[in-house]
């Protein structure tokens, strides 16, 4: 049985052209491309010149753990749209939403961006933040989720 479901999943992949998991979803990618049509992203120099933005880090918890941009406040994608408001009650301030690549912090800029709020998507993500050499700092989120009061 194993081999037949084996066969199967190698079928799958021969047939969609060696899908890669990390490239998302046909329905993750759709929501990408929309989001990108109705957000501004800056680059990593331009974010780290906002004075007074507020970073938002939309990855899991163990990415966040492992290093984030200094600050940041941890906001998990999938409680994003429904606690948007509660822990970012000032629309008034900016926000530099990322993630590790671009695509959860696009997909999250836009619900901010439907919410009210100024919100950019960090281009490149997190990895780009790293790799232009910004500071980075380690260990678990101040309030776990909690925003920004």
């Amino acid at each position: 049985m194993k081999k037949f479901y084996a066969s199967v999943a190698m079928a799958v992949v021969i047939a969609f052209g060696g899908y890669n998991a990390q490239a998302g979803t046909p329905v993750s990618k759709r929501k990408m491309e929309i989001a990108k049509q109705h957000i501004q992203q800056v680059s990593v120099q331009e974010a780290a010149n906002m004075k007074g933005a507020i970073f938002v880090d939309v990855r899991s918890l163990p990415e966040y753990k492992a290093g984030h941009v200094p600050g940041a406040v941890w906001a998990p994608r999938g409680l994003l749209d429904f606690k948007a408001l509660k822990w970012f009650p000032d629309k008034t301030k900016t926000y530099i939403v990322y993630c590790k690549t671009g695509g959860r912090g696009s997909i999250s800029t836009y619900d901010m961006v439907q919410l009210g709020y100024k919100a950019y998507n960090l281009k490149g993500g997190f990895l780009a933040w790293k790799k232009a050499g910004e500071p980075i700092e380690k260990g678990a989120p101040k309030g776990m989720g909690k925003g920004v009061k």
